[in-house]
């Protein structure tokens, strides 16, 4: 009863896959199949055109598989597109298939199934006209050369012993006047592990969005992709080496993808923060992949740096605009000034300075140059307004940042502008306590004069009080002499 019910199952699976081609179908055969799952690349330049255009792998019980592993027993059904049959208009009885291969055990010979006519004529005037017997004879004759036949193989309890995955099949006649077929197919359910080819792992996609700025996080999504191969990747984990002053803003270095098919990929992203003490302006992040094979068992690994320019934040400010005064006269010049520092750890280049507004009498412009980290400075302009009224101005710094980015800072200001009053100015209060005029000599000429003549006193008592001095010590020296004479 077992056997009945394989039996009938697989001719179930082969009317279905037959189904599709019928005498009187379109043009071109359906060469997908309708059930089975997966299908592989179908070779259909096979000598004299003759090639399976779908085919199904079943356990023994008609069950559909994906995975024949050596020593698996298995049957085999495919859909057969045969020009060389409809050419010789065999019968199915008269047709033999066998398998050529050590790869698979199978003694015996396919059943074949109802043979279906078809045509793919690609020229479809002939071929309606060759139909509707319409025909010239021209026309069908060369209409012949494109009929086919479509029909079924079951090869039932194949052993496949490994080695490869090539099913090759010879298709003979009862009449060995005919030439022998010779046909193939790929299995792609059947794996070997000596013949397995392992993905392996890369970095296909990375983005760390418009830009990165130290003391910022910054989302770090990479797209994992594994490379072509015939097994899957089993417990893929992607994890991240940071370099010096980069960490992770939370969660785990490493992450854990699970399993990734052949020419698949899987996203992964990353939170990253840059230290505000970074100071370099790229950080090298190194990506590790690993994973293992899932017939093999193999190790695979891959590992792929990727470059994210990290720049300091912008710290370049302004301090308070200064003027020379509440009001500034028509006609006069005032000033403006502005200070501004540098508080980042990078220089800003290209620094200018430009004055614009209303009343200002002209606007300027200066070219300060480049402003190193740490450094402050200051820029000046000059206001001569042109009439009274409110004089209202703005001074603009433009600079680019560490990036080349240009940057701009604006400080506006206003300031009162009058006329200018001359009595104001020609006016001194002190004119009004002047004296009369005095006639005569000067008091100062008088108290010269008593000086000088009070110095001429001085000098002439000094002089009688020596000459008297000196009178006597002479008479005193005379009278010691007389003595001495004595």
């Amino acid at each position: 009863m077992k056997r009945l019910f394989s039996l009938l199952t697989a001719f179930a699976l082969a009317a279905a896959l037959c189904a599709p081609v019928m005498a009187d179908d379109v043009t071109t055969p359906d060469v997908t199949a309708p059930t089975p799952t997966p299908t592989a690349a179908i070779d259909t330049t096979s000598s004299d055109g003759v090639y399976v255009s779908a085919y199904s792998v079943t356990d023994t019980a008609g069950g559909e598989v994906t995975t024949v592993q050596v020593g698996d027993k298995i049957n085999i059904v495919l859909k057969v597109v045969d020009h060389a049959s409809a050419r010789y208009c065999v019968k199915p009885e008269e047709i033999s298939a066998r398998i050529n291969s050590a790869v698979f055990t199978y003694t015996g010979t396919g059943e074949i199934g109802q043979l279906f006519d078809s045509n793919d004529d690609p020229n479809a005037t002939r071929l309606q006209n060759v139909r509707n017997g319409s025909a010239s004879p021209e026309e069908v004759a060369a209409n012949a050369q494109y009929n086919y036949y479509s029909y079924v193989i079951l090869f039932r309890d194949v052993i496949y012993n490994g080695g490869g995955n090539t099913l090759p099949i010879n298709l003979s006649y009862l009449d060995t006047a005919k030439p022998l077929q010779q046909f193939s197919v790929t299995l792609g359910q059947c794996v070997d592990k000596d013949q397995t080819t392992s993905p392996n792992l890369l970095v296909r996609t990375s983005s760390y969005g418009d830009s990165v700025t130290a003391g910022q996080a910054f989302d770090l999504s990479l797209g994992l992709y594994a490379t072509d191969g015939n097994e899957n990747l089993d417990d893929v984990i992607v994890s991240l080496t940071l370099p010096e002053n980069i960490s992770l803003n939370g969660g785990s270095l490493s992450s854990y993808l699970g399993t990734i098919c052949p020419k698949q990929t899987r996203d992964v992203t990353f939170q990253v923060m840059p230290a505000s003490g970074f100071t370099g302006t790229v950080a090298s992040i190194t990506v590790n992949m690993t994973g293992t094979g899932s017939v093999t068992g193999k190790e695979v690994s891959g590992t792929t740096t990727i470059s994210v320019p990290v720049s300091q934040p912008d710290r370049f400010e302004v301090g308070q605009l200064e003027l020379s005064g509440d009001t500034i006269y028509v006609g006069d010049t005032g000033s403006v000034s502005l200070s501004y520092v540098n508080k980042g750890k990078n220089p800003v280049s290209n620094l200018e300075a430009r004055l614009t507004g209303t009343n200002l009498g002209a606007g300027g412009y200066q070219y300060l140059g480049n402003l190193a980290a740490g450094t402050e400075g200051s820029v000046d302009f000059d206001i001569a307004p042109d009439a009274a009224g409110t004089v209202s101005g703005i001074i603009t710094l433009n600079y680019e940042d560490a990036s080349g980015n240009p940057q701009t800072i604006s400080k506006d200001f206003s300031v009162s502008a009058e006329e200018m009053n001359m009595d104001d100015f020609n006016y001194d209060p002190s004119m009004d306590d002047v004296q009369p005029e005095q006639t005569g000599m000067p008091v100062w000429a008088w108290v010269l004069i008593g000086v000088c003549g009070a110095v001429v006193v001085i000098v002439v008592i000094v002089v009688v009080v020596r000459k008297r001095k000196k009178a006597k010590a002479l008479a005193a020296l005379e009278a010691e002499d007389s003595d001495e004479d004595l």
